[in-house]
């Protein structure tokens, strides 16, 4: 493979290698995750209430794409943990909201602070020159991602 231009088949095959191993990485720290810690899916729905809720749980059921009693048991158990609160919908007695405990959203800032310090102990590993093609190859690739209908199976450039 040529360094500087690998062909799209060369480009595809050492993209599979780098997603292998990001998955493995994945499933070793999800290994190691303190079981006190919220999942990458509680993590979602902390973020999720925290930017747009409260929700209800069948609200937050369609959110996740899950059934309301998998929904129910989440919240159930993120309340247990004291990261979320379930109250009476003051508009609507007979409605039930989740919200975001300050437990819940101090647990939110530290993961979220944690993470920015991960991205940037990587990005310090990187020249000011691979930061900005890292930022300008991602920003692309999501672009063409939400621009791209899956059924298509090509980019829009040909390429």
């Amino acid at each position: 493979m040529s360094k500087q231009h690998p062909t799209t088949d060369e480009a595809l095959q050492k993209l599979i290698e780098i997603q292998e191993s990001a998955a493995a990485l994945f499933l070793e720290r999800r290994a190691d995750r303190d079981p006190g810690q919220p999942t990458r899916m509680q993590t979602f729905v902390l973020r999720t209430i925290s930017e747009r809720g409260p929700f209800s749980v069948s609200e937050l059921a369609e959110i996740l794409n899950v059934s309301i009693p998998t929904a129910s048991q989440l919240v159930n158990t993120m309340t247990e943990h004291r990261w979320l609160l379930t109250v009476v919908s003051p508009q609507d007695r007979r409605r039930h909201e989740v919200h975001l405990t300050e437990y819940g959203a101090q647990l939110l800032r530290e993961r979220f602070e944690k993470r920015l310090a991960r991205v940037r102990r990587m990005l310090d590993q990187l020249s000011p020159e691979e930061r900005g093609t890292l930022v300008s190859i991602l920003d692309k690739v999501v672009k063409v991602w939400t621009s791209t209908d899956d059924s298509e199976g090509s980019s829009t450039n040909g390429h």
